[in-house]
């Protein structure tokens, strides 16, 4: 989305900005990890901002609303829809933002444009392929990146290919089984939101579900239907996207950090950081505040 310095470098990629017809396209990779505090303030596109994932996991909020992108989905978030990135997790792909004018320069290519459904409703769109599809969505973002970064480079191309991959959502969505507005279930959303505002305090899987009116049992099924992990995976997720915010952002020493996450041992902090991230909290400050943003 858009996440770019003040002269309009893009911060996660190479950005293309053309005037009064922007276009931009950038790989996520693992430097966004870093790049991305979570939760993010409300961003609100001028563009169209579009996010397809090959790996990995984004949790996206607009109007109080949770939206869960896995791997093999796209986002399409229309131009004026504020939303917020409050989970970003070891994702592959590719994300950008694109105008209407820089599409519809012919009636051809405006026709296209003006007959796929999801664009002109104006919602959060999500759409879920399966593993041919995918694999072609992904071959087509590859050439818009690879003609962005030729020379000379052809807007006509990446036009073309950007309608491909719209005609693509828009064959998927009328299908009526790939696409998605919001988590499934509003249990999983008012979860979701609940276990993200509260990672500093984060509680059992039976303080959640009393919180929420509803059992541990229906609690844990649910969430692990709707979005394939259990309740147990979004707390431990959810501490340890505190756990980093506080390492990036603050002077606090490993122990003051486990102790307001409710861990007394400080070693057994830094065990579980490290399972996660896969580096200590220490090293992770170093990487973090050397990659600021």
């Amino acid at each position: 989305m858009h996440l770019t310095s003040h002269n309009g470098t893009n911060v996660m990629g190479r950005a293309v900005e053309r005037g009064a017809t922007p276009f931009s396209i950038r790989l996520l990779d693992d430097h966004c990890q870093h790049a991305i505090s979570c939760p993010t303030p409300p961003i609100t596109p001028a563009n169209n901002n579009f996010m397809f994932l090959i790996k990995g996991e984004v949790l996206i909020e607009s109007d109080s609303v949770q939206y869960l992108v896995s791997a093999n989905e796209c986002l399409i978030i229309p131009a004026g829809n504020a939303y917020s990135i409050r989970y970003f997790r070891d994702c592959i792909g590719y994300m950008g933002g694109f105008s209407t004018d820089f599409l519809c320069t012919s009636p051809s290519m405006a026709g296209i444009y003006k007959g796929i459904a999801f664009v002109q409703a104006g919602g959060i769109h999500i759409t879920r392929f399966d593993h041919s599809r995918s694999g072609f969505i992904e071959v087509l973002l590859e050439r818009i990146m690879a003609e962005t970064l030729a020379v000379p480079q052809s807007d006509d191309v990446i036009r073309a290919n950007i309608n491909s991959f719209l005609v693509e959502i828009a064959t998927e969505s009328e299908k009526g089984h790939a696409h998605r507005d919001t988590l499934p279930n509003a249990l999983s959303n008012r979860f979701m939101k609940l276990v993200f505002e509260n990672g500093q305090n984060s509680l059992s899987v039976a303080e959640y579900a009393e919180k929420l009116n509803v059992s541990a049992n229906h609690l844990n099924k649910t969430i692990k239907q709707n979005t394939g992990r259990p309740v147990t995976y979004w707390i431990n997720e959810s501490t340890m996207l505190t756990a980093k915010t506080m390492l990036k952002n603050t002077d606090l020493t490993m122990s003051e950090i486990a102790t307001q996450l409710g861990m007394m041992d400080p070693s057994y902090f830094a065990r579980r950081f490290r399972q996660h991230e896969r580096m200590s909290p220490t090293e992770y400050r170093k990487v973090v505040r050397g990659n600021s943003i």
